[in-house]
């Protein structure tokens, strides 16, 4: 049992102290799941942060590939574009995330 384990049981305890055994379990019990959606969120926020961080390294490569598919003119713009493409997913997935 961890230490977070061993707190919820000793906070339940202490709030149903002579009290039936179900209520006891009950507290047990939604102290797990309240701990367990915790987890879930942060896990969550964790994967969103990452994945958004593996989208922008790819739109480099994108910026790469473009750069070498065309003639050395235009490397410029087609950089400016990857860019400017770029700043706009950025703004999108902060408006986007922050709203939703």
């Amino acid at each position: 049992m961890s230490s977070s384990d061993n707190n919820i049981y000793q906070i339940c305890s202490a709030l149903h102290e002579g009290n039936a055994t179900e209520n006891l379990i009950q507290c047990v019990s939604d102290g797990y799941q309240e701990s367990s959606n915790a987890r879930e969120d942060n896990l969550r926020s964790f994967l969103l942060i990452v994945c958004g961080a593996l989208i922008f390294f790819m739109q480099s490569g994108f910026a790469m590939m473009c750069a070498g598919s065309v003639r050395l003119k235009n490397v410029q713009n087609t950089m400016l574009k990857n860019l400017l493409d770029a700043c706009g997913a950025a703004l999108a997935f902060y408006f986007v995330g922050k709203f939703s």
